[in-house]
């Protein structure tokens, strides 16, 4: 087995995983959306008769709930739609294009996507650690420094949602692994179009 047939069944297994998991945000959507629309016709069932059972009301933050489930099974699904190609694909002119002009064509597509990845991954990783209102430092410079007592103070007045509360850093680290993995992918990706592209110069390893 070469180095490339070993990286490709590695960077696979690893979109695979991820997208498994980004599936558990799907479910979990939907298992709020259904209980929170259950719990509405309940209450509205009831009605007045039922004044003890305060709880039948729909999920407080059902949105925000949603909003994070499906967010994370999107980004998670972002390697796999690349290692699968599934991505959108407008091939009206393929067919009047030759095969090689084709070919440069998908891989200036996978240099774009690796390229948008890595925008999306730096564009994060300033959200995650950009100066709070009033700082006079960034979150990374206190990590540098070891001022954790700082640090956890900025975490604890960092951004929060609008209606639960919950603080917004950690969906920003979740989103930058998973970007993380999607940049890797790509990278593969375009070294896969390289290949593609140059059949007769590629080296077995």
């Amino acid at each position: 087995m070469t180095v490339f047939e070993r990286t490709e069944r590695g960077v696979t297994k690893l979109a695979a995983g991820l997208a498994l998991l980004g599936g558990m945000g799907l479910i979990f959507a939907t298992l709020v959306t259904c209980t929170s629309i259950l719990l509405k016709l309940a209450g509205r069932l009831i009605g007045n008769t039922g004044e003890n059972l305060t709880w039948l009301r729909p999920i407080l933050g059902e949105e925000e709930l949603v909003t994070y489930g499906v967010g994370f099974a999107l980004f998670a699904a972002l390697p796999w739609v690349m290692i699968q190609r599934g991505h959108i694909k407008i091939d009206v002119f393929e067919p009047s294009f030759g095969v090689r002009f084709n070919k440069v064509l998908d891989l200036i597509g996978d240099a774009l996507l690796a390229a948008l990845a890595y925008l999306i991954l730096t564009r994060q990783w300033f959200l995650l650690f950009s100066k709070a209102r009033g700082s006079k430092e960034s979150l990374g410079s206190l990590l540098l420094q070891g001022d954790f007592e700082q640090v956890a103070d900025r975490m604890r007045t960092s951004q929060e949602s609008q209606i639960l509360g919950l603080p917004l850093w950690p969906t920003y680290i979740v989103a930058e692994i998973c970007v993380a993995v999607f940049l890797i992918v790509a990278l593969f990706c375009v070294w896969r179009r390289v290949r593609a592209l140059f059949p007769a110069q590629t080296l077995e390893v």
